[in-house]
């Protein structure tokens, strides 16, 4: 199943709620999966915000368990905002404690 799933370093991701700035880092991720979009991880720990677990989630059998997240800041709380793998794959090792944003969202800018 690897070859279903294959993540590359992203060079610089930012992201941003309403104009403000609430992630930038060159420590990010692209996921490339099937025929889905790309998919880009950041370190949760570079969030600006305030990241909260809700009870969604799931299993996906290439990349592990995840669930969503909501996010509060800027006074601003956005419903499942994002999602977190908190159990990964061999593969999606690097993505554990990343969290990928819902691009309708927020806005995400790659570099």
């Amino acid at each position: 199943m690897p070859e279903h799933v294959r993540l590359e370093p992203v060079p610089r991701i930012r992201i941003r709620v309403g104009g403000e700035t609430i992630v930038d880092t060159t420590r990010g991720y692209v996921v490339h999966e099937g025929t889905l979009s790309d998919r880009y991880y950041v370190p949760a720990a570079e969030v600006h915000g305030t990241l909260t677990a809700t009870a969604d989630g799931g299993r996906c059998p290439w990349k592990g368990a995840w669930r969503h997240l909501d996010l509060a800041t800027g006074g601003t709380t956005i419903p499942k905002a994002a999602w977190t793998y908190y159990e990964t794959t061999p593969v999606c090792g690097p993505i554990q404690d990343h969290v990928a944003f819902y691009a309708n969202k927020v806005e995400i800018d790659v570099t």
